[in-house]
């Protein structure tokens, strides 16, 4: 081909693949890390927990979907009476001490495990969920915590 040499195309197939190989090296950097998948479920009714028999919980199960460990470090509860919650000032906030009991906190969340913790869902519970309840869970690759609302589906009438 004329005016167009064998060095040019080369040249321009470097720049193509170098730049390709540097978009690929940005990705994996944004996306290296710990990635924890949080879920809530309240109004569990417990089976086979004798810590727990006959009790309603909320349920926290935490996973580690990342390449690299984590530490999970406390979770807590953040009530809010009225619609402050924008501004992140919370009426109340507690602690949860023991969640789990067999793998307490602080806890190194290795890839690809699974953490759960319970909390037992008693009356003050459900009065600060009716209106605004957050929990909180807290680990060292974050300065902020991972936030989750709890709601309370309303229990069924017994028949």
């Amino acid at each position: 081909m004329p005016g167009i040499s064998t060095t040019a195309i080369v040249a321009w197939w470097g720049a193509v693949l170098s730049s390709i190989v540097f978009l690929w090296d940005i990705y994996k950097y944004r996306h290296a890390g710990p990635n924890l998948r949080f879920e809530v479920s309240a109004n569990m009714e417990t089976v086979n927990m004798p810590a727990y028999e006959g009790k309603t919980v909320i349920l926290a199960l935490v996973t580690n979907r990342g390449d690299r460990p984590t530490t999970l470090t406390n979770l807590s509860f953040e009530y809010f009476e009225k619609k402050k919650y924008f501004r992140k000032l919370p009426d109340k906030a507690a602690i949860i001490l023991i969640p789990n009991v067999q793998f307490p906190l602080p806890y190194e969340l290795k890839p690809g495990t699974r953490w759960n913790g319970v909390v037992p869902q008693n009356p003050e519970i459900e009065r600060w969920a009716s209106k605004h309840l957050d929990i909180l869970l807290h680990h060292s690759h974050a300065d902020k915590p991972i936030r989750r609302r709890i709601v309370l589906r309303p229990k069924p009438a017994a028949k």
